[in-house]
């Protein structure tokens, strides 16, 4: 199914809108990861930690809002208890798949940047292919790979990061607001367009 960026920009929105449970993950993943990157200036070692348990609290509350739009999708009621159960199972993986992703994006980045760039984009929805279709972490690597290839998937998706990238340089709000779209409209993304 081609990505349709018309819904893309509102479906999730009207999916937000009747069930705001969704964004409470969300606002609890960007408020821990404001914390822990405010540890991050107490020195380079306290950055590296920092930088690691952000990069697992980003990859575990994505693919906990992932499983709240598949609840959605699947016309379940929408849970919070159900889908932290679902998370908690998983935990190991997302782990592991956060320290993976994140290694490889770093040897991407200090190879000029652009391959830094390239994998993020190829990896993006490996969290959510982890909980939505119950992959090992090498196979969410796989099938993000071949979902952003899929059709006519790359344009769609690059032009959606574009716009998120864009709103992150808006000065004092863009980058909550960039943080918070990406945790929306990822997952949303996935769940309506990987089948």
């Amino acid at each position: 199914m081609r990505i349709n960026l018309g819904d893309v920009f509102t479906e999730p929105f009207k999916i937000v809108g009747k069930n705001p449970i969704i964004l409470i993950p969300v606002f609890i993943g960007i408020i821990l990861s404001l914390l822990f990157d405010v540890v991050g200036f107490i020195g380079p070692i306290a950055n590296l930690v920092s930088s690691i348990i952000i990069g697992i609290i980003t990859v575990f509350f994505f693919a906990w809002t992932t499983i709240l739009f598949d609840q959605y999708k699947k016309g379940e009621e929408i849970d919070l208890k159900k889908s932290y159960s679902q998370i908690s199972q998983v935990l190991l993986e997302i782990i592991v798949l956060s320290i993976v992703i994140g290694f490889l994006i770093s040897l991407g980045t200090l190879a000029f940047v652009i391959p830094g760039l390239i994998l993020a984009l190829f990896l993006i929805f490996s969290p959510c292919a982890l909980v939505v279709d119950n992959l090992s972490v090498t196979d969410s690597m796989k099938r993000s790979f071949s979902f952003v290839f899929k059709g006519e998937n790359f344009l769609q998706i690059f032009l959606v990061l574009l716009v998120i990238f864009l709103l992150g340089i808006i000065p004092v709000v863009g980058l909550y607001l960039s943080i918070i779209l990406e945790f929306i409209l990822i997952p949303y993304i996935y769940v309506e367009y990987s089948k």
